[in-house]
């Protein structure tokens, strides 16, 4: 049995920076409480935890404690409360989310209505109705009873694929309305890792995913995979042991980008024992 490695894997640069951010403030001795996982992986929520991140609904200041904004952002009414109740406030929003949340509202601004490629209840996007008002948060295009000119964005962890499937089909049932402004609001690594894992899927009669099952961006990559040959998704590396890969030959491995690097190692060494 052949072994294969995305050539890309292990955290993007905006989970990385919002993970060193948690570890280099708990490593100043300085107490930090958040609302909800920093990063959509449970074993990385798991070590964050145990080094002294506190996840809390019920958020009470408390002397020397700082509050952390996550990587999916924050909606800015939110936003302005949370830096009035807390004496520090680490903003740990991804730039690329940032991006979005600033020319979505640039677009809103201007008169668009603003429709997003994305899933409704997703932290980013409860995180982008704070800045746009009444955005329209769909995974299916619909007809649009709207005269306005419509701005089209996405979800930043969306399949470039399926984004622009999405964008052409809205146009089509929309045809009336005079103008589209389509923006790409995609995360390139993001996007990188698709066209990986669509690649992989095509030389691998098994793809094995790693990564969180609560992460957009590693049900992509699911997805995909499932498109061109066999896959399975696991979260903990041990996992891989539950699965006979018995009489496949090639086996590739993939991961998402809120996925330790050290997670698709393991995954790899374990599958390289079997013969």
């Amino acid at each position: 049995m052949i072994v294969k490695k995305a050539e890309d894997f292990g955290f993007c640069f905006g989970v990385e920076r919002a993970i060193n951010g948690i570890l280099d403030l708990l490593n100043k001795g300085k107490e930090v409480v958040t609302d909800g996982d920093i990063v959509h992986n449970t074993r990385v929520m798991r070590f964050l935890i145990s080094k002294g991140l506190a996840v809390e609904r019920d958020l009470e200041d408390k002397e020397g404690t700082v509050f952390a904004i996550r990587a999916h952002g924050m909606p800015y009414e939110k936003r302005i409360k949370i830096k009035e109740r807390f004496r520090e406030v680490a903003d740990l929003t991804c730039p690329i989310v940032k991006a979005l949340f600033e020319k979505a509202k640039e677009c809103r601004d201007l008169g668009y209505r603003v429709v997003v490629f994305g899933k409704e209840g997703h932290a980013e996007m409860e995180a982008l109705k704070g800045y746009v008002e009444d955005p329209i948060i769909l995974k299916k295009p619909v007809k649009i009873d709207d005269s306005k000119p419509v701005c089209i964005v996405s979800q930043t962890t969306s399949s470039w694929i399926e984004f622009k499937e999405f964008v052409a089909k809205l146009i089509f049932m929309n045809f009336s309305i005079k103008e589209f402004k389509v923006l790409n609001t995609i995360c390139p690594v993001t996007v990188e890792r698709e066209y990986e894992v669509e690649r992989l899927s095509k030389e691998c009669d098994l793809i094995v995913v790693v990564g969180g099952k609560h992460s957009a961006n590693t049900g992509k990559l699911y997805r995909i995979a499932g498109r061109n040959t066999n896959v399975i998704w696991i979260e903990d590396p041990e996992e891989i042991n539950r699965y006979s890969v018995d009489g496949f030959e090639c086996v590739g491995i993939v991961s998402g980008t809120s996925t330790p690097k050290e997670d698709v190692e393991k995954v790899y060494e374990i599958l390289s024992r079997r013969d």
